[in-house]
């Protein structure tokens, strides 16, 4: 087995602001402090190259015709122009392994190479393209029956989740970022799955960061405020809380997207900050009360465990990967359903001591995590699919 394998990662996501990106670039540092050999093709402003000791970097710009895809994430059809001088620098490099990352541009020509070489590939899913389409596509047809929407829900998660196992399956392993997603992916693409959970940095977030004085409750999120991410929900959340009398509150919502507008317009106490970086999103983060999370589509949710890292216990869906992160009761809340979840933040609202028990807990079990572990385990499965031959089967 080789002792350091030497990575190709082909990543489709990574100066963008959303949870896989960020994987992706610590998975990079972790490369570099490491002085392990990594050339990672990315996308960029400008086309460049950068060599940096063990670490190689080729970024590309894409071109005009690219596509957006969401905020900031963008597809190029014409990213295959890259094809020959990838190849070359493919050749040159020499990698035990390519790590792909999904099915945008950048991964689609990782897998070609990784096909085509024969050179042992694994396979990440970081996001749930095929719940996230749908959803975006539910959200124009509000017009439609409730029972003709989750049909097409039904429909178009399907189709997409069986075109992303064909590519999947090319890779001979595959890492997922919860026990669901491992369990459905092995059993789709009949390949070795496992388990590629995050870490957090609980050095940057932390409840000692925490600057406000004021006695309003803060209802916090971290996100794209996106239709798939059920960021309208709040309304509902505002609407049950002035039904139950209570108006010390406020609604912080970090992020950008195509929603913000609308809950603008129809959330009476919420701020809308856009998004924050660096010590101003630490501190948001920690001078939050309880980190409410509606989302039924994430795979992992980074933000639930960054607020944890921050001392704010969360409140989660029971569908997603979030969930696993939560110990109900005891550092944040997975609600039953969606009334329960309501009925959950209107108690929590109300007596605020019961989130005070949750907020040492909710830090400790993020300081179990670190990104450290999570990347060695990651290379351990680089070694791995280095002894998987392409015809293996689960």
């Amino acid at each position: 087995m080789i002792e350091t394998p030497r990575v190709a990662l082909f990543a489709d996501t990574f100066h963008e602001v959303n949870g896989a990106a960020n994987v992706l670039r610590r998975l990079v540092d972790f490369a570099r402090e490491n002085d392990f050999p990594l050339m990672c093709v990315r996308a960029g402003k400008e086309t460049r190259f950068q060599k940096e000791g063990s670490l190689q970097i080729y970024e590309f710009e894409r071109s005009r015709l690219s596509i957006p895809v969401d905020g900031a994430l963008r597809y190029d059809p014409l990213f295959w122009r890259f094809r020959k001088l990838i190849g070359e620098k493919l050749a040159e490099f020499r990698p035990n392994v390519i790590h792909l990352t999904g099915l945008n541009d950048i991964s689609q020509l990782g897998f070609f190479f990784a096909h085509y070489n024969a050179t042992p590939a694994v396979a990440s899913w970081h996001t749930n393209t095929h719940e996230y389409a749908a959803r975006r596509l539910c959200c124009g047809l509000k017009w439609l029956p409730s029972k003709f929407q989750k049909k097409i829900d039904s429909g178009v998660q399907s189709i997409i989740m069986s075109g992303l196992m064909k590519l999947y399956f090319l890779a001979q392993v595959q890492l997922a970022p919860n026990v669901d997603l491992v369990a459905e992916i092995q059993e789709k693409t009949r390949r070795p799955a496992f388990l590629m959970s995050r870490g957090v940095d609980t050095e940057f977030l932390s409840p000692l960061k925490r600057r406000r004085k004021d006695s309003k409750f803060v209802l916090g999120y971290v996100g794209r405020l996106r239709p798939e991410k059920n960021v309208r929900f709040f309304a509902d959340i505002e609407e049950h809380l002035r039904n139950a009398g209570i108006d010390n509150y406020k609604i912080v919502m970090i992020g950008e997207g195509g929603e913000d507008e609308w809950l603008a317009s129809n959330l009476r106490n919420v701020e809308l900050p856009g998004v924050l970086h660096g010590e101003k999103l630490a501190e948001a983060y920690a001078d939050m009360d309880l980190f409410v999370f509606p989302s039924r589509t994430d795979a992992f949710g980074n933000v639930v465990l960054e607020a944890m890292a921050a001392g704010v216990p969360a409140i989660v869906m029971p569908e997603g990967g979030p969930r696993f992160l939560i110990e109900n009761g005891v550092n944040g809340v997975v609600a039953s359903c969606k009334e329960d979840f309501l009925r959950s933040v209107v108690e929590l609202v109300r007596f605020p001591q019961r989130v005070a028990r949750m907020r040492e807990a909710a830090r400790e079990a993020a300081c179990e995590r670190s990104w450290e572990r999570v990347f060695e385990g990651v290379y351990d499965k680089y070694q791995l699919s280095t002894t998987v031959g392409k015809n293996v089967r689960i």
